[in-house]
């Protein structure tokens, strides 16, 4: 009969016990629950680093490749002046030479007459050509204008603007990722102010001017041919020189065209024989983007070695091509311009790249757990999860590279070796890199944190 009233007794027992348990069980489960909290928020703060570093670089990417499309668009404009001016002396060569040659053919018996009137209607078309042409030249230098206003808006002055937009461009993927975030940049780790400028004297910009010399093709470079058979000193050969040349690599187009008749005879004297030569100009042209050009150190593909007097003829009022000023009203005259490129220390580096270290912090009060903004406050035996942080915030570091390379890795000039990057090709590229010590080393200072050893 005593066995019932002994198990009411242990039963009652095990309540306090019981309690005891839930408690050490809600500390148990709120100290999870507050480092889940404090985790997440560490993973959403590091993802949100990468995020903004990895757009920063996007960003500066962008910028260089628009300054390589750019440059490379100002290029094709230069080439297309000097397709104009080189097509214009070519022309009024063709005019000049259908007006010297039409006397002549206007003896051949029968067909002289319409083959003199065929070459006046050539010359008149011509100087038509040559007119048209000297209008392509504003056109052309209009778009050089407005993609080199274009580069100095992406950069401003000293790279101003771009590095304002860049920081624009870094609180906007932080805000999207975490309204409470806030950016900054490390000391000493971002040189993409100093990895471009901008060339504006005529000895920078020889850089472009050489790409676009190199660029001409062989109508550009040369247009000579000649033909007849001179022996001993003796027989006619008609020369044809020519080629468009830009001036000092910098300061605009000319083109210069002739053909003359050389004869060359024997002519003795006190029994002592002496080879002869004379040369009779047959046509000539010259045009031009600029006027008062000094082209004395130019040739013109051996034009004013080999046809001298032609040469003189084209120089002259009567040799510009359609007889008016082949340069009309633009502001760069077929001038190379100011243009963006990377700077002259970044030019000297093997392996040009620019890098960026970003930080992104929050408050300890914004964050979701007992410490920071949520709404439970546990207090007493149940206050055991304190999560301070260093300075009264959480911190996270991102590290992005841009960096030059083909997406083919072929190099199409040299063959089996890497291309150098510069601003002529838009090939660059963004990776997020790993932080290096000092980065690291300076956000711990920045935060008030003691460098570990």
């Amino acid at each position: 009969m005593s066995f019932p009233i002994q198990y009411h007794f242990q039963r009652g027992q095990a309540l306090p016990l019981g309690l005891v348990l839930l408690v050490a069980v809600a500390a148990t489960v709120f100290f999870m629950f507050n480092s889940g909290q404090l985790v997440q928020e560490k993973i959403r703060l590091t993802n949100t680093a990468d995020a903004v570093a990895y757009s920063a670089g996007v960003y500066e990417a962008r910028v260089l490749n628009y300054d390589a499309y750019t440059n490379r668009a100002i290029i094709a404009n230069e080439i297309a002046i000097g397709q104009a001016v080189g097509l214009s002396s070519w022309a009024k060569y063709m005019g000049t030479s259908a007006d010297t040659i039409g006397p002549y053919l206007q003896l051949i018996p029968y067909v002289g007459p319409y083959l003199k009137q065929l070459m006046d209607y050539i010359e008149t078309i011509m100087d038509y050509v040559s007119l048209a042409l000297s209008y392509v030249i504003p056109f052309h230098d209009a778009a050089i204008q407005a993609l080199m206003l274009s580069q100095y808006a992406v950069h401003g002055p000293g790279n101003a603007v771009a590095l304002f937009n860049r920081k624009q461009v870094m609180d906007e993927v932080a805000k999207r990722n975490d309204p409470d975030a806030k950016v900054d940049l490390i000391p000493l780790a971002d040189n993409f102010m100093g990895f471009t400028q901008r060339y504006e004297s005529q000895e920078e910009r020889v850089r472009m001017g050489q790409v676009v010399s190199d660029g001409r093709d062989a109508f550009l470079k040369s247009r000579n041919w000649g033909f007849g058979l001179v022996f001993a000193c003796t027989g006619v050969k008609l020369e044809k020189r020519g080629s468009t040349e830009l001036i000092d690599l910098t300061e605009g187009w000319k083109s210069m065209d002739t053909l003359s008749a050389h004869t060359y005879w024997i002519k003795w004297k006190w029994g002592i024989p002496s080879c002869k030569h004379s040369e009779t100009p047959v046509g000539y042209g010259t045009a031009f983007s600029e006027d008062d050009l000094d082209d004395s150190d130019y040739s013109y593909a051996g034009s004013r070695s080999t046809n001298p007097n032609a040469s003189n003829k084209a120089d002259s009022s009567e040799g510009i091509a359609g007889g008016y000023d082949p340069a009309p009203y633009s502001i760069g005259k077929g001038a190379i311009p100011a243009f963006h490129e990377l700077s002259e220390n970044a030019l000297k580096q093997s392996d040009p790249r620019t890098q960026i270290t970003i930080r992104v912090t929050k408050s300890s009060v914004k964050q979701r757990y007992s410490g920071g903004s949520s709404v439970v406050k546990p207090s007493g035996s149940l206050d055991l999860y304190q999560g301070q942080h260093a300075n009264g915030q959480s911190a996270s570091i991102a590290r992005a590279e841009v960096f030059f390379e083909r997406p083919d890795g072929a190099n199409p000039i040299f063959p089996g070796k890497a291309e150098k990057g510069s601003l002529f090709n838009p090939y660059w590229q963004v990776r997020l890199v790993p932080v290096s010590a000092a980065d690291r080393a300076t956000a711990q200072l920045l935060q008030g944190g003691a460098l570990l050893p």
